[in-house]
């Protein structure tokens, strides 16, 4: 009998989104392919976010390690949307021994490393996983402490998101966290769509409902202080999950 498809997002399609997941995942690699390899690209042009968003992200992790009374681990991490190793290289490296990386363009993750490389760090960086994250084949064991997403969630719709989510689980370690720093529509406010780089941004409420679905407990929500700075940004959410 067929049943109901289980969803967290809106029934209708967005404007400007395209219904192929393939052609969703070209339209967002032709986008950053034509763009420079830059801090500039990562940012959406807003540079001046780099520091303060680190000193953010940074202050998030001292204080989730310091709660886990020593049961967060910190060997292994892995980062979702590496990009050209902006967080990797100014954050999750400080924490860290090793960082599996992931983004959709090889000449990303390629970049990513070189950072290491020239510093005599080639040991940082483990695997590189290039491809959607829609379409990661990762080992069905627990390796990862922390599992980081940043600006990256939203090239997923809702349910795929949530399988994406099941599968992140079963890498985790029994301690081991996902932490989500994204984009977020206001209280009250509808979702969005960015036709552009095909960007889903969805409401806090969706957010919840996905990572509940996925078999997760959301152990942490705070707004981003980024706004403050640039009121052009997007509210920016940032959400723990923890396994049930």
């Amino acid at each position: 009998m067929p049943t109901k498809k289980e969803t967290s997002e809106v029934p209708e399609r967005m404007e400007g989104e395209r219904e192929d997941v393939q052609e969703r995942q070209t339209i967002t690699r032709d986008y950053y392919s034509s763009k420079p390899k830059t801090f500039d690209t990562m940012l959406g042009g807003y540079t001046q976010v780099h520091d303060p968003d680190i000193q953010e992200s940074n202050q998030l992790i001292q204080t989730l390690i310091k709660q886990s009374n020593g049961k967060l681990e910190t060997s292994y991490c892995l980062e979702l949307g590496c990009g050209i190793g902006r967080v990797t290289k100014s954050l999750l490296s400080r924490y860290f021994d090793h960082i599996d990386i992931n983004d959709l363009l090889e000449e990303y993750c390629q970049q990513t490393r070189a950072l290491f490389d020239e510093n005599g760090e080639n040991d940082k960086i483990g695997k590189a996983f290039v491809g959607s994250i829609g379409d990661l084949q990762l080992e069905n064991f627990p390796k990862y402490d922390m599992i980081w997403a940043q600006w990256v969630l939203g090239y997923l719709d809702g349910d795929d998101l949530v399988q994406l989510l099941r599968k992140l689980k079963l890498t985790l370690k029994k301690n081991g966290l996902i932490v989500i720093k994204d984009n977020s529509v206001a209280n009250g406010q509808e979702p969005e769509f960015d036709p552009d780089d095909q960007y889903y941004v969805r409401t806090g409420e969706q957010f919840y409902d996905i990572a509940h679905r996925a078999g997760f407990t959301v152990i942490k929500d705070q707004r981003s202080k980024l706004k403050q700075i640039v009121r052009e940004l997007l509210p920016i959410r940032i959400l723990v999950l923890a396994v049930k």
